[in-house]
């Protein structure tokens, strides 16, 4: 039996997205006023080993508009026989209402992976 090597061979294999403060929930991007408060976006990349640009991207999932572009991080990556987790927290806020997005995922220019995620109103929460 042969493997399978067509493709980048660069996946997202765990992802999340979640406040950075745990009192506002397991997932999502809060967001108040317009604005994101502090979120995490957490991704484990299988991929050959080496050193590759990584970034992600916050979308509009139906224009494929980008909102937001991580800087690019320059990471090492173990290979395919392990994941590599990497956590971001985003602490600058980004114009921001809530809704239904999407996260993209891209190591070394290609596409790795794509997640759903909600922003939602964390003013009741703050409040609290």
């Amino acid at each position: 039996m042969e493997a399978d090597i067509s493709g980048s061979q660069r996946k997202v294999l765990t992802s999340s997205v979640a406040p950075a403060r745990r009192t506002m929930g397991e997932a999502g991007i809060p967001v108040r006023d317009g604005k994101t408060l502090p979120f995490k976006v957490v991704r484990g990349w299988s991929a050959p080993a080496g050193i590759y640009l990584e970034r992600f991207y916050l979308i509009d999932p139906e224009s494929r508009e980008v909102l937001y572009e991580s800087r690019a991080v320059e990471r090492s990556l173990w290979g395919l026989q392990g994941l590599t987790e990497f956590v971001t927290e985003v602490r600058d806020p980004i114009s921001l209402m809530p809704g239904k997005y999407a996260v993209v995922f891209s190591l070394g220019g290609l596409m790795g992976g794509e997640i759903p995620v909600e922003a939602f109103d964390a003013s009741a929460e703050e409040a609290a």
